[in-house]
């Protein structure tokens, strides 16, 4: 139990610290920060107790490496300010992290309501569904500027450069998954499901 959430606790625990740091040290909107970052990174635990499913190591991995680049370095320490390219890693890294929790999604569905999808069709749900997230998420960053005066989106040019990394990455993850045989696709759906029973 514990194993498996470790990546997690381990983010979590450095988001505690900064938020009681930054509490202490009267800074309000870096404790606020660190509080929103540390309740999002919690999201695997309610979905686990929700659906009643056993999220594996590696997406809780891939996911506890998202929210502290991309959160915790990229807002919270500013790297997005420092360093323009790293908001285009993260994105990218996320197209590949949203492409393989599709992928895990996608498989458990298919073992739940016993069907199989063909490859070229499941790499395009998986490509799909990561479009999806990324152009949601640029939504998002759209009405944070217009109603709070963020500036999260720079211009058009950044705001399709973030969605086109997200999907690309997510593109070449969902080829490399349908590259494998037949056989090693089936068996893969069903033992990484078989909790989902």
């Amino acid at each position: 139990m514990l194993l498996r959430h470790a990546p997690l606790i381990v983010v979590e625990l450095v988001l505690l610290v900064s938020f009681i740091g930054d509490t202490a040290g009267g800074n309000p909107e870096s404790a606020v920060m660190a509080m929103g970052l540390l309740q999002v990174s919690l999201s695997p635990l309610v979905i686990e107790a929700i659906a009643r499913v056993r999220i594996p190591l590696y997406l809780q991995l891939l996911y506890a490496v998202l929210i502290f680049t991309g959160g915790y370095m990229g807002s919270y320490l500013r790297f997005y300010d420092v360093w323009q390219p790293w908001d285009t890693i993260v994105h990218f890294y996320s197209g590949i992290m949203i492409a393989l929790w599709a992928d895990y999604i996608l498989r458990a569905v298919m073992r739940k309501h016993r069907f199989q999808m063909p490859r070229w069709l499941h790499a395009t749900v998986v490509t799909s569904f990561s479009a999806l997230v990324a152009m949601l998420w640029e939504i998002g960053e759209f009405a944070a500027d217009q109603m709070i005066g963020s500036r999260a989106q720079i211009d058009n040019y950044d705001t399709m450069i973030d969605m086109i990394t997200g999907t690309l990455s997510a593109l070449i993850v969902a080829v490399m998954l349908v590259l494998r045989s037949p056989e090693r696709f089936t068996e893969r759906a069903e033992s990484r499901n078989s909790s989902f029973r």
